[in-house]
């Protein structure tokens, strides 16, 4: 599979986050049949220049439209257990809510040219113990993740959007550096860049809500 980046085939880090569509059942956010989809960010990367989107909103339809119109045919999805629950549970989402998508993406095991799992890379498809986005990025001295899934039910509950965006890109950005490694190339100047001027700017990416209001 081609792993170096162009304009036409692009690569496309991705991560959700999810919450329980019963706020009393905390494993709901787990399955797409008890949870939904209110955060997506992405880490475009076409080998001159990167940017990144985070959506997130209250309309999940919205949302996932959204997402698909990000996404072109030739784009590689990349990010940690992305084949086991990040892209199956979109697909799933968007059967329940009558989103077509924009493109069709092969989720066959051992087989797809479409995406690539962090995960998948490291324990050679399962055949050695999973491993977690944070265990891996610390032990290939990376860096760390900086929050937990289940504190984003919380975030959710209390309206806190951008931070929920924040602890979702930050997972994006820890899957490329993840990657970066297992590849054995060097972090390029277009990532360091990229991040130096989020932070100079405190928000590089851009950041839409699904629902009435904008988050900046």
């Amino acid at each position: 599979m081609r792993i170096t980046p162009t304009a036409a085939r692009r690569n496309v880090f991705i991560d959700i986050e999810t919450v329980s569509l019963d706020p009393e059942d905390s494993k709901g956010a787990l399955s797409s049949l008890g949870g939904r989809v209110v955060c997506i960010c992405l880490l475009f990367d076409d080998g001159k220049k990167i940017h990144e989107e985070s959506l997130i909103g209250n309309d999940e339809r919205f949302l996932l439209s959204s997402f698909w119109s990000l996404i072109g045919t030739g784009d590689i999805f990349i990010g940690h257990n992305v084949f086991g629950f990040d892209l199956p549970f979109i697909r799933q989402r968007c059967w329940i809510l009558g989103v077509r998508p924009s493109r069709r993406v092969d989720l066959r095991r051992f087989y797809t040219a479409d995406l690539l799992d962090t995960m998948q890379i490291w324990t050679n498809w399962g055949s050695s113990k999973l491993v977690s986005l944070d265990a891996l990025g610390s032990v290939l001295g990376v860096g760390t993740k900086t929050g937990h899934g289940e504190d984003v039910a919380g975030w959710w509950a209390r309206g806190e959007f951008n931070r929920i965006a924040s602890y979702c890109r930050d997972d994006v950005r820890l899957t490329y550096r993840v990657f970066c490694r297992l590849i054995f190339q060097q972090l390029p100047d277009r990532y360091v860049a990229a991040t130096q001027d989020a932070a100079e700017q405190n928000e590089n990416t851009a950041v839409h809500a699904a629902s009435s209001s904008t988050v900046r």
